[in-house]
């Protein structure tokens, strides 16, 4: 690395850092403007002037002081769906009657692996079975958390490819 790009590097450090601290500096009541929308409750006792200035009197306003911020409810999508588990179940289940039928069919001697990558061993068959599977499962987490229609598409493919698989190995049973 040349010393542009360490220097680039420092500054976009220094420059991120003093970011964030800016983030965590508190700003005092009376800084924030009158139109600023906030949810709040303020009692002001009496005697003492309200920050805003309202039209209301300090003998109107309760006896308590207290300022309480109510944040607004945001309700994020649940990404661990029942829909999200039907959908991967699904593909876990075929996954797993594929290898198994064609394993049942090898022993028999009627068929062979059409998958030339796929090794040949019931072991083998499964730990890549399983790996594909959550994978695709990774991927489509991933997808239906950033709120993506398309989360249905890894485990649609693998359900397609092991039907094809199944339907090979029932077949030739």
């Amino acid at each position: 690395m040349n010393a542009m790009h360490e220097a680039l590097l420092g500054l976009a450090v220094v420059v991120s850092g003093a970011f964030c601290l800016a983030q965590n500096t508190t700003v005092p009541i009376r800084q924030i403007e009158r139109d600023a929308q906030l949810s709040a409750r303020v009692a002001v006792p009496p005697g003492e002037a309200a920050v805003g200035h309202t039209s209301e009197t300090a003998s109107e306003s309760s006896s308590s002081a207290s300022f309480v911020l109510v944040p607004p409810v945001v309700k994020s999508p649940r990404t661990l769906s029942t829909g999200f588990f039907l959908i991967n179940g699904l593909h876990l289940g075929m996954a797993v009657l594929d290898v198994e039928l064609t394993q049942h069919c090898i022993a028999d001697h009627h068929c062979h692996e059409g998958n030339l990558l796929m090794p040949s061993s019931h072991a083998g068959q499964l730990g890549v079975e399983f790996g594909l599977v959550s994978y695709g499962t990774f991927i489509s987490y991933k997808l239906k958390k950033q709120e993506r229609k398309m989360w249905v598409i890894s485990p649609m493919v693998g359900i397609g490819a092991h039907a094809v698989g199944i339907g090979s190995g029932l077949k030739n049973r």
